[in-house]
């Protein structure tokens, strides 16, 4: 690829009195453009350059930063991508980056980071490793003596089939996800029937039934391809919470902010017991930075009352952080002052606060 936005004249580092803070943005999610106006609008004033880059020329990302780069093609990964992330950053004078793809190896790399006078806002390798793996994760937190759903791995129609029946011994409706995916790709919930008119006529859901889902899989069996492993369990129908969290490098929590939502309606809360999970995965883990905890409240087999059971936890800035902002906090830059050997600054976060959201314009320029 060869299109590319070179900085502004007279950006770059030693401007504005040697202040700039240079801040790199890695093929991130579309909403962290709300996250790089919050890093602009940091309570310090001190001023930023956002370098962002993308596989996507298209990427909104991109037309709200200083300075945007095409990256390499998506079959560079592990060390091949650390390697040509730690060249970028030290020919860009890159002050902090704020890694999505690749976070594992970057953070294998940390050293060689800080060697280059980069920062990096994400825990160690290993831990990344561990909450990218969902069954893993939920080991890591049974042992920890926190609630998490009775599920399965699967990776054939069998064994497929076999969850399903036992888990609709305790729960009305069985969800799966792959143990290794992103957001809500591969997502399913699994009806034993078909759908009927009121799913043709209504809006799409993520939804299949179970005899569709055996015929994938006994087709990609028989093809030779590989499947990767399923986790099978029940859908928590309870409400469910959000945890951001902002952590030092030692995972230990400086603040944590739950998000709920009710349809179209958020509310920023202070929920204890969900803040407690993330608070002991965090901590138990070095989750440093910024995390995501996500729980749904359910009463399981042998609970006296609703619980909130661990869905995942994301060692990265999640997609709705930007929400945070009407708690009168500003994560993001607490989360760049603590990389850089500070202080998290002043927070005192407002509860309470209802909020909803709506698609915003991000202009290209002139169409080419």
């Amino acid at each position: 690829m060869l299109w590319g936005r070179m900085a502004t004249p007279g950006a770059g580092p030693g401007s504005c009195g040697g202040a700039l803070l240079r801040i790199w943005f890695n093929r991130t999610y579309a909403t962290n453009s709300h996250i790089i106006a919050m890093l602009r609008a940091n309570p310090d004033g001190r001023p930023v350059h956002v370098i962002a880059t993308h596989t996507d020329p298209d990427s909104p990302v991109l037309a709200v930063s200083d300075q945007a780069y095409p990256e390499p093609p998506p079959d560079c990964q592990g060390a091949d991508y650390a390697t040509w992330a730690l060249g970028f950053a030290r020919q860009h004078g890159v002050d902090v980056v704020v890694p999505r793809v690749g976070m594992a190896e970057l953070a294998d790399a940390h050293a060689e980071f800080a060697a280059a006078g980069t920062a990096l806002v994400c825990p160690a390798g290993d831990t990344v490793r561990l909450f990218e793996d969902k069954a893993a994760a939920y080991r890591a937190a049974a042992q920890l003596g926190l609630p998490v759903p009775p599920h399965h791995l699967v990776t054939d129609a069998a064994g497929l089939r076999a969850a399903y029946q036992q888990l609709r011994e305790i729960a009305q409706v069985i969800c799966m996800k792959p143990a290794r995916a992103t957001g809500a790709d591969g997502f399913r919930i699994v009806s034993s029937v078909g759908p009927g008119l009121a799913e043709l006529l209504g809006p799409a859901k993520a939804q299949i039934p179970l005899d569709w889902a055996c015929a994938a899989l006994d087709g990609a069996q028989a093809a030779g391809r590989h499947v990767p492993p399923l986790v099978v369990m029940p859908y928590l129908p309870g409400p469910e919470v959000s945890v951001d969290a902002l952590c030092d490098r030692d995972g230990r929590t400086l603040l944590a902010l739950g998000r709920r939502n009710y349809h179209r309606r958020g509310v920023i809360v202070d929920d204890l017991p969900a803040r407690g999970v993330a608070e002991v995965l965090n901590l138990a883990h070095r989750v440093a930075y910024l995390s995501n905890t996500q729980v749904r409240y359910w009463q399981g087999p042998g609970d006296d009352e609703p619980r909130p059971y661990l869905l995942e936890l994301n060692t990265r800035i999640s997609g709705g952080l930007f929400q945070t902002a009407l708690a009168g906090v500003n994560l993001p830059w607490a989360a760049v002052r603590l990389a850089l050997g500070e202080d998290a600054g002043t927070l005192h976060p407002r509860y309470d606060v209802a909020y909803t959201t709506v698609d915003s314009l991000v202009a290209f320029g002139a169409a080419p």
